[in-house]
């Protein structure tokens, strides 16, 4: 039992280094709690992407020296007979001592195995939080109410974006046409040029976006979702989402879009067959309006520009791969680069298709798009991706917000051009949304609404205490 005992720890140990080395070979930062959350929040279609990705010869090379070198020192070990003598007083309080020394000192929060179990507790205890949104659909708002007049039938889309940087949209001056279909109809367009993400990675970007969490108070996430305001102001709510919610846990996102009157996932599929393409949110969209309700609201949530780039777009949509303007000279890059902006384009098409739909219902409706987060797409930096736990470049944190009203909704409700160049959070999104519906509550704040004529700017801090306008300023 003891020369198992070695030998397991020893496999472990290894591991431990070799995964460490290689996160920092990959992110140039160590490995902490969030990057173990983001993994808990995974599932297995999305890990096999990222390792496509992100795998390449160096870290195979390395993993094959470890693995061979571990081989040996089991070996070696193996062939010895170890004497483990019963541990005196001394070298307890030594240990004793270590252990008390990590612990204040705080570097406990480096070891990885500490890491992982204290992620563990920290997602399971979250998770059974936010699975109360699915319950208690209504939530618990006071003094909801609707200042429209509610004799019109009206729809509402929310499309959530998922990985687009700001920077590589047509539409907000990016030097390729990754947005052709929207800047035909730019004129009917509120374009938001200054909107950045609270972080950089869906659950901390999402959980607060939709509920009352934000950077002053982060468990607000749990006292209320927009997706319960609108049950309570009696909307027929849909959650339709092409990500997929299935593996060891449901994702906390799944949780929240779950408090929805219907929610449908449309990526189920096996890990090993293809990923869907955003254009089936679509069908399923137009499938659910034909319903009776007079009065919907539905979440799109899109797979957007999620690494691997290649994967998000169809094979008709494969429109850019000439060298693209960039100052790494790697065919590799071009390739990567290529495969975003066509994913862009792609994006798109779908944003346009859902506002055509919608456009064609004749109702008081609006269409809302904005990003979780940005992308480094080799802009700024030789790296491709979001990551946490460094603040990197801009890239990651700017994102497009924009909307799209109909004359009936134009009719009704005013939205001032005013804000178009204000600073913003979408950590206030809850507040801009329940704006959006024309719904008043207790909790519903309308100086964090950037359609409100009373909306006043604040401090945006991000990677939790990083004031992002003095820090890029600077």
């Amino acid at each position: 039992m003891k020369k198992y005992y070695l030998s397991t720890s020893f496999i472990i140990f290894s591991f431990v280094i070799f995964l460490e080395t290689a996160f920092y070979y990959l992110f140039k930062t160590i490995f902490t709690e969030s990057a173990i959350f983001i993994a808990f929040d995974t599932n297995s279609k999305e890990t096999k992407e990222f390792i496509g990705f992100y795998i390449d010869r160096p870290i195979i090379f390395s993993g094959v020296v470890m693995l061979i070198l571990t081989l040996l020192a089991l070996y070696k070990l193996n062939k010895h007979s170890f004497q483990f003598q019963p541990i005196g007083r001394k070298i307890a309080l030594l240990v004793l001592s270590i252990v008390v020394v990590l612990k204040f000192s705080g570097l406990i929060i480096y070891n990885l195995p500490y890491m992982v179990v204290r992620s563990a507790v920290l997602y399971y205890v979250e998770s059974k939080k936010l699975a109360e949104y699915a319950i208690n659909k209504n939530g618990d708002f006071t003094f909801v109410q609707r200042t429209f007049d509610e004799d019109e039938d009206e729809i509402y889309v929310i499309i959530i974006g998922e990985s687009t940087a700001r920077s590589h949209l047509g539409i907000y001056n990016y030097y390729r046409n990754t947005t052709p279909l929207l800047d035909e109809i730019k004129n009917d367009l509120l374009i938001y040029n200054k909107v950045i993400s609270p972080d950089t990675y869906t659950i901390a970007s999402l959980t607060k976006a939709l509920t009352l969490g934000n950077y002053e108070n982060p468990d607000g996430k749990f006292d209320g979702s927009i997706i319960q305001l609108l049950n309570q102001a009696g909307f027929q709510t849909y959650w339709i989402s092409a990500q997929k919610p299935l593996g060891a846990n449901d994702s906390h996102i799944t949780k929240i879009g779950m408090g929805a009157n219907e929610s449908y996932f449309m990526n189920i599929k096996n890990a090993k067959e293809e990923t869907v393409f955003d254009e089936v949110l679509v069908e399923k969209m137009n499938e659910v309006l034909s319903g009776k309700a007079n009065k919907k609201v539905v979440f799109l949530h899109t797979l957007g520009t999620h690494m691997n780039y290649k994967n998000r777009y169809p094979e008709s949509f494969k429109f850019f791969n000439d060298v693209p303007e960039t100052k790494f000279n790697d065919k590799h890059i071009y390739d990567q680069i290529n495969a975003y902006d066509n994913a862009v384009r792609y994006t798109d098409y779908i944003i346009n298709k859902v506002i055509e739909s919608i456009k064609n219902t004749n109702t008081v409706s609006c269409v809302l798009y904005f990003s979780d987060h940005g992308e480094e797409v080799y802009d700024d930096i030789e790296f491709a991706g979001h990551y946490r736990d460094r603040v990197q470049t801009k890239n990651v944190y700017e994102i497009p917000l924009i909307l799209w009203q109909s004359e009936n909704y134009k009719n009704k409700r005013v939205i001032s051009s005013l804000n178009l160049d204000t600073k913003y959070m979408i950590d206030d999104l809850f507040h801009s949304m329940a704006d959006l519906f024309c719904i008043k509550s207790n909790e519903v704040d309308s100086s964090r609404s950037i359609f409100s004529e009373y909306f006043k700017e604040r401090k945006r801090i991000v990677f939790d205490t990083v004031n992002y306008d003095i820090y890029f300023k600077d």
